[in-house]
């Protein structure tokens, strides 16, 4: 079984996947590789930015993890086009049923975002939107939750 942490990462991936119209099924997870003008369009990529977890008790811990939600677009006025996506892709992952998934969150929130692009006809851009995603999980065992 995979941890808490990977399975909430899959889990944003599934519920951008094929809902964003304009990105349909172009959603990666941890892709490093650039993203070239002929794999055809605009796409997402989630990424583990970073986690913090505190003890609240000996068998409980209290975590935070921070995902990156990387928009990347092609064209003008590019910032505009990205919002767009920002839009759909945001109640999708605040109004997930992650219970569903076996996922006990506390509470998903948007925590930062960022904007870079590069110069050149029909510009490349990357909007980048944090969120956080609060859970317990079992000191002892990563994987589980109480």
């Amino acid at each position: 079984m995979n941890s808490i942490e990977e399975r909430i990462a899959e889990e944003v991936k599934t519920a951008l996947l094929d809902q964003v119209l304009g990105v349909d099924s172009r959603v990666f997870r941890a892709r490093k590789d650039a993203f070239s003008p002929d794999e055809g369009g605009d796409s997402i990529n989630i990424d583990t930015a970073e986690m913090t977890s505190r003890a609240i008790s000996e068998a409980v811990d209290d975590n935070e993890l921070t995902l990156d939600v990387c928009i990347y677009v092609r064209g003008d006025v590019w910032e505009t086009k990205a919002d767009a996506y920002a839009v759909l892709a945001h109640p999708l992952l605040r109004q997930r049923d992650y219970l569903a998934a076996g996922l006990k969150i506390a509470r998903v929130r948007r925590v930062e975002q960022d904007w870079a692009a590069d110069e050149g006809d029909a510009t490349p851009g990357k909007r980048t939107v944090k969120y956080a995603f609060r859970f317990l999980t079992l000191a002892d065992d990563i994987t589980a939750q109480p």
